[in-house]
């Protein structure tokens, strides 16, 4: 009997120990770089939490250019700004995040595709950007996610993005 009462302790307590309590409300502020994503080759990005699962944040990133095979001398600076809504009040959660990313000078960019990611943008300066990703945010500060991304140019174009980052 001793036995049996155990191991329904451990059970019961069992899945408590498997996850950590989410720091996003305690570590509202986040800086990060996030590597490929919604600036394409990479962004340096500011987010804030605004309840436990919304973030909304903005970035700044920049990309080159290129004309079929040929590489351009010129780019363009994009502008991240984006939402992520999180499915679970954990340290590590799933999110989706719906967003934009603004091309400072779209008439450059107009008909031309970026160095990085390859995506073909079009005359107006706003790309929609959708992803669902993984979040893991320590109480240490630490931060890192991964996203799949799918930017609307010319056409839709899928794409990946890892941040590294410190919240606080």
């Amino acid at each position: 009997m001793k036995t049996l009462t155990k191991t329904l302790l451990l059970l019961a307590f069992l899945p408590s120990l498997a996850f950590a309590e989410h720091v996003r409300v305690t570590n509202p502020n986040a800086f990060s770089v996030e590597l490929l994503g919604k600036g394409l080759a990479y962004s340096l990005q500011y987010d804030r939490v605004i309840d436990d699962d919304l973030v909304v944040g903005f970035g700044y990133g920049h990309v080159g250019l290129k004309r079929g095979e040929d590489d351009l001398s010129e780019g363009v600076s994009l502008i991240p700004a984006y939402a992520h809504y999180y499915f679970a009040r954990e340290q590590a959660s799933f999110f989706g995040m719906a967003g934009v990313t603004i091309v400072t000078d779209s008439s450059a960019a107009s008909n031309l595709e970026s160095t990085t990611g390859g995506l073909d943008f079009a005359s107006s300066p706003v790309v929609p950007v959708i992803g669902l990703g993984y979040e893991n945010r320590g109480d240490a500060g630490f931060l890192f996610r991964t996203t799949l991304y799918g930017m609307l140019g010319k056409t839709y174009t899928p794409w990946l993005g890892v941040t590294f980052g410190y919240s606080f």
